[in-house]
This record gives structure tokens, C-alpha cells and sequence, in this order.
């Protein structure tokens, strides 16, 4: 209804209906759907790592890839690995061990039962993590950081936004183009 109304921004509504596809996420409850889409709406024409950020602390996609379970004793590798397949850098651009080492990074990223985004320092692991070869005491969004520092992530997404608007057979040389721009 927001995309066909002439007083609601088109392409803010088109993009975030792009977003809410892409960041594929299943909520039972309308109070965090409506959270969610609205976190999506709000950034949905800025910045793609605001975005990236701003999804990774959405309890909504907490509670859909369990990462309230993440705890640094227990790493739930489930939300770092939808990260890196689905939401950024695309499958074959990554290992097994930064799947694992990016897991760390995130212990502790959780919510509260009011649909509130909430660190918990206790259940976070403060130690170095090597992810993409690199080594620090990352936490997540320094994960986040590395993984759009990657050309693939920039080819990734822009042969997702490409599909989506101009046409579903890529053109892989307009898409390194838009990619490098």
C-alpha cells in the first residue's frame, strides 16, 4: 500500500521491501515484525554497513538465528553464518574457521524480552579472533567491518540490487562496474 501511495517515497517503500528480502527474516509476533521492517525502512536508502549493523542488533533476527544463544563457552554459529552466505560477502567467499572465529565475535549480541537490543559482557569472548587471515580482539561489528572491506561483498550486493531492479540475468561486467564504483 506505501509503494502505490503518492504521499509515501516509492523507492524508500521499493527498497525496503528489497531489504526486508534480503535480510529474509520469520517473526510470529507483529510487534517485532513491525520493529523490524521499520529498522529496515529507517536505513533502507543509507549506508549499507548502518544497515548490516543495524540488522545484526535487530532482536527479531536474534531470536530468528538464535543468537541470544551465542555465549563464549558455546559459540551458535548460526547468525554469523547467514551473515557471510546470505546478507553480505556470498558463498565460496569464506571459511569454515571464519564462520567459527565470527561466531565468537558476536557472543553476546542478544535482546531482552521487551524486544530490546542488549550486550551482555559476561557471555562475550574477549579473546583474538582470526577471521578473513586477519587477527584481533574483534567483536562483531569489526566483523562486520572486515567483511565489507571485501570486493566480493561489493560485487555480492550490487549483483543482488542489479537482479532485483534491472534484470534477473546479471550482467556481470555492469555489476563489477557498479561493484568497483
Amino acid at each position: 500500500k506505501r509503494m502505490a501511495s503518492p504521499g509515501e517515497p516509492a523507492l524508500l517503500e521499493r527498497m525496503t521491501l528489497f531489504w526486508h528480502g534480503h535480510f529474509a527474516c520469520d517473526i510470529d509476533n507483529s510487534i517485532p515484525a513491525v520493529q523490524y521492517l521499520n529498522t529496515i525502512r529507517l536505513h533502507a536508502l543509507g549506508k549499507f554497513r548502518d544497515l548490516v549493523i543495524a540488522i545484526a542488533r535487530e532482536p527479531a533476527m536474534i531470536r530468528y538465528l538464535n543468537n541470544q544463544q551465542n555465549r563464549k563457552d558455546q559459540p551458535n554459529e548460526n547468525f554469523t553464518r547467514e551473515l557471510l552466505e546470505l546478507f553480505t560477502i556470498g558463498r565460496g567467499n569464506y571459511t569454515e574457521t571464519d564462520i567459527k572465529e565470527g561466531a565468537r565475535a558476536f557472543t553476546g549480541w542478544s535482546s531482552t524480552l521487551l524486544g530490546e537490543y542488549v550486550f551482555r559482557p559476561g557471555q562475550h569472548d574477549y579473546g583474538k579472533k582470526t577471521f578473513f587471515g586477519k587477527t584481533g580482539n574483534y567483536d562483531g561489528t569489526d566483523i562486520i567491518d572486515l567483511i565489507l572491506e571485501r570486493k566480493e561483498t561489493a560485487q555480492f550486493i550490487a549483483g543482488k540490487i542489479y537482479r532485483y531492479f534491472v534484470n534477473e540475468n546479471g550482467d556481470e561486467e555492469r555489476i563489477r562496474t557498479l561493484a568497483r564504483e
